[in-house]
């Protein structure tokens, strides 16, 4: 786990702590071929301290303070200062990333959700896996949730003033008893209030509720999507996802999560039961949503509240098809993922047979929730092909056999399918298992690690075309 550390912001009104604090920030790791960066002479390696005077502490700043014509940039490299005074073309990317795109850490989040899947994460798993964020940059950058309980007034004249969005706001529940409650902050309560901020600024933003059966469903979902629609313009979407709970959240709700006295005013007894949703509960919920996403669309000309695939594929639903999700705003947060895997399904199917893919195999390593749909798609592939490819839904015996999603299998479980299922076929996972930033999986291991174990080769894809690809290649 990644060490804390509190550190003092300008003008602060309160202490701030951070996770994960890089050892060299705004440390330069990549520079593109033929990039303005490279035309000046700005190299792997090289920190870079301010621009045109400001001290910069994310990658945020540097776009922002660098996106004018003439640029004075401070750089350290080694022992030596070296100053860049540039003359660019507005607009003219500078070709230059960063390896912490946040200079002074990540902010950690101040709340206590009773339903916090990293509380619900057990020792051994990737290092920032534990880390609780809730930054709103890691929101503009990466589309990560916040529940902007934690911002100081700096920090919303710098959202204000550098325009950063759209951000991404866990918002859960709009009455303000029920929200201190579920996000176990007393700060909860002025989620419509943060919201008009972020609608008075002209920042666009989405929204999510995590949906927890029987404690801010039916009539406080009525009230949700009721004041969430009166916002204004700004607010792009909502979106509607089930919770998730691991074995070892089970485990800790079945001593009943007791929350402070304060963050549960106004409501009745003194703790929240979460449990995961019923088939039959989840049937429910989709009708509800549908009232609401056919009342959008006649008086939005939209469907703006988006459910969790989940929902649809525990009751055995027809997901949406594509226009339904109207772009997919809210993908970063699984919402249409399986339609996108459909038509990308589709669309392979109708290519037809491709050189260099006949023949030849390939197993698929999968959730238990996608299991039955990727067992049918991958025969109408096989035929249409030529390609034989073999399923194998892994039970998550590590979280618990709930959670059924293909993100959320480890290295470990892999290894364990596999034990007893010799072959020498390349073994295909989903994208969404490995960190896109370490290239590791949730338990840390790392793939050339996974291949060894497996004796075999590993493809990781983020559809089944580009499983075709990798064998046709």
């Amino acid at each position: 786990m990644g060490v804390e550390r509190t550190i003092d912001i300008a003008n602060p009104t309160r202490k701030r702590r951070t996770a994960l604090r890089p050892d060299f920030p705004g440390l330069v790791d990549h520079v593109a071929e033929g990039s303005l960066a490279e035309e000046i002479g700005i190299e792997v390696g090289d920190r870079i301290v301010t621009v045109n005077g400001n001290a910069l502490r994310d990658a945020i700043d540097f776009q922002y303070y660098a996106d004018v014509e003439e640029v004075v940039i401070d750089i350290e490299r080694g022992d030596e200062l070296i100053v860049f005074e540039v003359e660019r073309d507005f607009d003219e990317p500078w070709g230059v990333s960063f390896g912490d795109p946040t200079f002074d850490g990540v902010h950690v989040c101040d709340n206590a959700c009773p339903f916090c899947f990293i509380k619900q994460i057990p020792k051994g798993m990737r290092r920032s896996l534990y880390v609780m964020d809730d930054d709103y940059r890691y929101s503009m950058l990466y589309g990560n949730f916040v529940t902007l309980t934690n911002l100081t007034e700096d920090d919303w004249r710098r959202i204000e003033e550098q325009r950063l969005g759209p951000l991404y706001v866990s918002v859960h529940a709009t009455n303000p008893d029920l929200r201190t409650a579920l996000v176990g902050n007393p700060r909860g309560a002025d989620i419509l209030e943060h919201l008009g901020r972020l609608e008075a600024a002209g920042i666009d933003y989405h929204a999510q509720l995590v949906l927890c059966p029987g404690v801010n469903d039916g009539a406080e979902l009525d009230r949700s999507l009721t004041d969430l629609a009166n916002c204004g313009p700004h607010l792009r979407s909502i979106a509607g996802v089930p919770v998730g709970l691991t074995r070892f959240g089970l485990e800790r709700q079945s001593k009943r999560v007791r929350l402070s006295r304060t963050c549960m005013r106004g409501l009745p007894g003194a703790t929240l039961d979460m449990r995961r949703y019923e088939p039959d509960e989840a049937e429910a919920v989709i009708e509800h949503a549908e009232r609401w996403q056919e009342q959008f669309r006649s008086e939005r000309g939209e469907t703006f509240f988006y459910l969790g695939d989940e929902f649809y594929l525990m009751t055995d639903r027809e997901v949406p098809d594509a226009g339904h999700y109207e772009g997919f705003p809210q993908l970063e947060d699984g919402i249409g993922i399986t339609r996108r895997f459909l038509d990308d399904v589709t669309e392979t199917v109708q290519a037809g047979r491709r050189p260099g893919v006949a023949g030849k195999s390939a197993t698929i390593a999968c959730g238990t929730l996608i299991g039955p749909t990727m067992a049918r798609v991958a025969e109408n592939i096989g035929q249409a092909s030529g390609v034989a490819l073999d399923v194998v839904p892994i039970e998550n015996t590590f979280f618990g056999g709930e959670i059924n999603i293909s993100g959320l299998l480890t290295g470990g479980e892999l290894v364990r399918a596999f034990a007893e299922r010799p072959g020498t076929d390349p073994v295909c996972i989903s994208a969404t298992m490995v960190s896109r930033r370490t290239f590791t999986l949730l338990d840390d291991m790392r793939l050339d690690e996974l291949k060894t174990a497996l004796g075999r080769d590993v493809i990781v894809a983020d559809q089944l075309s580009d499983v075709l690809d990798e064998l046709a290649a």
